[in-house]
């Protein structure tokens, strides 16, 4: 049986024979050729998989040429790129799909002859979607940055460089109290799925987006190491005590925090997932968010007086600002381990009564 892959589906011919498609947006539905549950055949979905990611089109017959100097030609040089493959996961997808809609109406557009006027009406026609139309103007920022790098050469100007940014302030999640804590957890039982989610995000202090895949295949020698989905960051953090405690025999497991199939969440369902749980306590107030929970354990580090560099540690954050840019690896572990022991104690001591 195959293993359920994203934009992968099948159907079957009449003759009983199934047959796989790569169908992801913006493509044309591919047929897999090679055997169902092979190596080659999973190569095959990875290879297709990486050029849509990238922004690659389908190579269908009769598919316009892309111009050398073209605006959707300098893209796929980038997207191309040893810069571009660096960045984030989420980051490249985002991007992509930036492009991709962009050169739809751009994309033929001389590289020269792309204004900074075209730009912003581009960005406002996010609307209301300030966030979404701010990422999209870093993305062709960062695109033309690197084409105009003299070791590149593919654009003399940034366009995109005097395009104004919408404002990000906003009033942020709310941060959940110890009060909101204990509420939530004495609501479910020990071992429900709420309860381990709660656990994980407190006492791990990670994203929602990264809690969902930890289990014991990433802890050795006492410490779980994560990396970042968001930002590509890779933390080293203590299993504390009491998140061992509320996983109980759940700790041998490969993934910690399990849907209802017995299978991870996706990062979308994640998130609406601990959302229903928090609805489901009526004593809890409107608009607590895995995200704001992800803020009660620095705030409570900041309230006993606990450092800059040990809070920073424990959010596997790199900098605060240009004028701390890094931390040593060495001392983030050690530091993190420190604060996280500290919340601990201070927690443990309304968590166990």
């Amino acid at each position: 049986m195959t293993a359920r892959r994203k934009y992968l589906y099948s159907d079957t011919d009449r003759h009983g024979n199934r047959r796989w498609y790569f169908s992801p947006p913006g493509w044309s539905k591919t047929r897999l050729r090679t055997a169902e549950g092979t190596p080659e055949f999973r190569k095959e979905y990875d290879e297709l998989f990486s050029k849509w990611d990238a922004g690659h089109d389908k190579p269908n017959k009769g598919a316009e040429r892309v111009d050398s100097g073209s605006v959707e030609w300098l893209l796929r040089q980038y997207q191309a790129s040893a810069t571009f493959a660096q960045l984030a996961e989420n980051t490249r997808t985002q991007r992509a799909n930036f492009y991709r809609r962009f050169c739809r109406v751009y994309g033929p557009t001389p590289v020269a002859d792309l204004t900074p006027a075209a730009l912003a009406q581009v960005r406002d026609g996010f609307g209301d979607r300030r966030f979404a139309a701010r990422n999209f103007v870093k993305a062709m920022r960062s695109a033309f940055s690197w084409a105009c790098d003299e070791t590149v050469g593919l654009a003399r100007a940034n366009p995109a460089a005097s395009v104004r940014l919408p404002s990000g302030k906003t009033p942020g999640h709310k941060a959940w109290t110890l009060d909101h804590v204990l509420k939530f957890k004495d609501h479910y039982p020990q071992g429900h799925r709420a309860r381990i989610a709660l656990a994980l995000l407190l006492f791990t202090v990670q994203r929602i987006s990264d809690i969902r895949t930890m289990g014991i295949k990433d802890v050795r020698d006492g410490y779980l190491t994560v990396r970042h989905r968001k930002t590509g960051n890779l933390v080293e953090i203590p299993i504390l005590g009491i998140l061992r405690d509320e996983l109980g025999d759940r700790y041998k497991e490969m993934i910690w925090w399990q849907s209802e199939r017995g299978a991870p969440y996706s990062e979308k369902s994640a998130s609406m997932r601990f959302s229903a749980f928090v609805r489901d306590v009526p004593e809890l107030p409107d608009g607590l968010t895995a995200h704001g929970l992800r803020k009660c354990v620095p705030t409570l580090l900041a309230e006993l007086g606990t450092s800059e560099d040990v809070i920073m540690s424990v959010l596997g954050d790199e900098s605060a600002d240009e004028a701390r840019v890094y931390i040593q690896t060495a001392k983030r572990k050690q530091l993190a381990t420190g604060g996280l022991r500290a919340a601990e104690a201070e927690i443990a001591k309304v968590w166990r009564g």
